[in-house]
């Protein structure tokens, strides 16, 4: 059988990638850091979500991770009998036959990813479920887009001008077959419109000397063995020219190759590979395959002479441009583990068309494209890195401060300080006058209260109406939360406010005729709530909780001013919250959620949906309920029920968890209530960080717009949640939206 090995390219990159190999590799690692210009280690952990959604940083992680694991498999055994790359990949497949030095390879790639950052105007277009030939009668009817990916038979990706990308969508839906999913870049890769960056990569390649490779590695441009007299020009056509991946996954298969081994981060190949494999050519006549022999790792130089000339590489506290990644890369097959661009500035930033549907008075207060905002999700969860990317692309959404200490919304302000448009949550049982001095002095716009028992305060009225007006969007579960909003302050509230000098006259006076939100968003049942909630002066109200563009049609048809996605943000690459989580998240069905207890309202019975599939928090926090409502003290807990609490909940004593919390109770049965609650806020946390161990007790708050989207995305580039970034989850929604009034 025919050993294969496959490189990924762009999109395959995770946080924390490559940590098991750098202690194996240091000459490497010391070359990459100077290379890059930060140390590989940091730009690889991410923690704080700078480095990986840009490509002048993405693409070489990705290949110093790709080519170290492949180093440690050339380590453990043989070499493959042949390799491929995709795309960027097709760098670390040359590196490890032996073709070029590692200091030399990476410099190509930290060059390639500038020269295609730099290479902007142009736009990109997933093409699906449409055969190529009749993706070729279309492109045959527009002058200015190529075909810069063939993945499947049935998957192709597209380049070209702004114009000719949206020509060829209206094409496509005229066929009425088929599917167009604009790619958030503003470059068109592997395209005519890179030919000034093919020429200047031209430039490096000459200074560069490649060896004959130790085994065949296949081009991306011919889908046939590099020769050591072409790898430069062929290199250098990858600017123009399409990725041929599907040609070259057929090459393998007649080659005699069953499944190839993908080598770095993520499966976005081998998924590729699986879903490929039923129509893939069988094997060509038998052949016996004599491996070739095994290179040792000293015989591949770390070190080349001439290197190639050094790029400028940007020192660490000098602000980077963020650039689209390389977009042919973007999307790879229906399940992809991919990362968009921070810049989607082509298609997705287009201005709404004339009769878009919800409100335009909603779109022009909050700055945004559609009538479509994203939730916050608490403890941060609703990133400024998610903020931020949907303000890239004309949307908006609210960071998730509930739940956070004062000095961490301080941070998260000063990280959104030259974000275009953000909201933030409005968070209860912290220091409200605080949070309201914060949010003024940042110039903040909009806020977003959420939670059954949000009431208005003094300094949520100061925050809407002084030097206002500004937007405060509630969500409510019933018409009753929704009526105590949509009343004007009071009166008395408003006349404090004055007499303490928080409050101007003035604003005092315009506030008197107005509701304290401006918007509502109706969640949970909100086919029936809906219609009962007022439009009480001049407030919008619309729907939270939407998962697919049925949704959202339903929505606007039933009334809606606006939708409002919430938990499907979850499952972003953007989203502060675990990897584990996410993958949770991405395998629910619409029906895998239930009610379950929530640590803040514990003692009150108050509950909120997670997801029940593939943890056990919601039957064990219910049963931790259950116990609460039948005991008055800890020690009244039978010894049984208390053992095995202590075993499977907790990891420790319950005495040890009440002395671990550092508070007071006002009683035993106080007592009670905070240990069982603590149970809740630790499986909160565990999700949040991934803690292997507990994966059984993790508490993700979930609804069923997750297993609805997980749905409607199935089959589709949005089905891994990698490629799920917050504004393409929008795109998808509201595209596919009819007009509104």
């Amino acid at each position: 059988m025919t050993r294969a090995w496959v490189f990924p390219g762009q999109g395959s990159q995770k946080q924390g990638m490559g940590a098991d190999l750098f202690d194996r590799f240091p000459a490497e690692v010391a070359v990459a850091d100077r290379v890059i210009g930060l140390p590989l280690r940091e730009l690889c952990a991410d923690v704080r979500g700078e480095y990986l959604d840009k490509t002048r940083y993405v693409q070489p992680a990705v290949f110093a991770v790709t080519t170290l694991a492949g180093r440690a498999a050339l380590a453990a055994g043989p070499p493959p009998d042949l390799a491929a790359g995709h795309s960027l990949g097709e760098y670390a497949a040359l590196h490890l036959a032996g073709c070029l030095d590692f200091e030399t390879a990476l410099r190509l790639v930290v060059r390639r990813g500038e020269l295609m950052g730099e290479a902007r105007g142009g736009a990109m277009l997933a093409v699906l479920g449409l055969p190529r030939a009749r993706v070729e009668a279309v492109l045959a009817e527009v002058e200015d887009v190529d075909l810069a990916n063939d993945n499947l038979p049935d998957q192709v990706v597209l380049a070209g001008s702004r114009d000719g990308v949206r020509a060829v969508i209206e094409a496509v839906r005229r066929l009425g077959a088929g599917r167009c999913v604009p790619l958030a870049v503003s470059i068109a890769a592997h395209s005519r419109f890179m030919a000034d960056a093919a020429a200047r990569f031209a430039d490096v390649l000459r200074e560069v000397r490649f060896a004959p490779p130790a085994f065949p590695v296949l081009a991306n441009v011919t889908a046939e063995p590099h020769h050591r007299d072409t790898i430069a020009d062929l290199l250098r056509r990858h600017f123009t020219q399409p990725v041929r991946w599907w040609d070259t996954q057929c090459r393998l298969a007649r080659a005699g190759v069953a499944e190839p081994v993908e080598i770095g981060p993520g499966e976005v190949l081998t998924k590729m590979w699986r879903r490929a494999a039923p129509v893939l050519p069988p094997p060509d006549s038998p052949t016996v395959h004599t491996p070739p022999v095994p290179t040792p790792l000293a015989h591949i130089p770390l070190a080349h002479t001439p290197p190639v000339p050094t790029p400028t590489v940007h020192p660490r506290s000098s602000p980077v441009p963020a650039q689209p990644p390389e977009a042919s890369e973007f999307r790879k097959s229906p399940d992809p583990e991919v990362s968009g661009s921070p810049d989607p500035e082509v298609i997705p930033h287009r201005p709404a068309a004339a009769g878009a549907p919800g409100s335009a008075a909603l779109r022009a207060d909050y700055g945004v494209r559609h009538a479509c905002l994203a939730g916050s999700l608490d403890h941060g969860v609703t990133s400024p890195a998610l903020v931020r990317r949907l303000s890239d692309a004309g949307l908006l959404g609210f960071h998730g401060t509930r739940g956070l200490a004062v000095d961490a919304v301080r941070r998260a302000l000063d990280e959104l300080r030259h974000v275009a448009r953000y909201g933030m949550a409005w968070p209860t049982g912290v220091d409200e006058p605080a949070i309201a001095d914060l949010y003024l002095a940042h110039g903040v716009r909009h806020v977003e209260v959420a939670g059954a028992h949000a009431g208005v305060s003094p300094d949520l009225v100061r925050f809407r109406f002084a030097d206002g007006p500004r937007q405060v969007l509630v969500r409510v579960a019933d018409p009753a939360t929704a009526a105590r909003f949509l009343k004007p302050a009071d009166p008395a509230v408003l006349r404090a406010l004055v007499a303490e000098g928080r409050l101007t006259a003035r604003d005092a006076s315009a506030a008197a005729g107005l509701p304290v939100a401006t918007d509502i968003a109706v969640e949970r049942d909100w086919p029936a709530v809906l219609p009962a909630v007022p439009k009480a002066g001049g407030a919008r109200v619309g729907v939270a909780g939407v998962g697919t563009p049925s949704a959202v049609a339903a929505a606007f048809t039933l009334g809606a001013d606006f939708v409002l996605t919430t938990t499907v943000n979850q499952a972003t690459p953007e989203a502060a919250t675990s990897d584990a989580a996410k993958d949770l998240l991405a395998a629910l069905d619409v029906a895998d959620t239930r009610d379950a207890p929530d640590p803040d309202l514990f003692e009150l019975g108050g509950r909120a949906p997670v997801a029940r599939k593939g943890t056990l928090y919601a039957a064990r926090a219910e049963r931790l309920y259950r116990l609460y409502l039948r005991h008055d003290r800890i020690e009244d807990v039978p010894a049984a029920d208390r053992a095995e609490l202590e075993r499977t909940h907790f990891g420790r004593p319950l005495d040890e968890v009440w002395s671990g919390l550092g508070v007071r109770a006002r009683d035993d049965r106080h007592r009670l209530a905070l240990v069982f609650a603590a149970y809740c806020r630790e499986a909160t946390a565990a999700a949040l960080a991934g803690v292997a161990g507990q994966r059984l007790n993790y508490r993700v708050p979930s609804g069923p717009d997750v297993g609805a989207f997980n749905g409607f995305a199935a089959g589709t580039p949005l089905a891994h949640w990698r490629a799920r970034h917050p504004d393409l989850i929008a795109e998808e929604l509201m595209s596919r939206t009819g007009p509104g009034r």
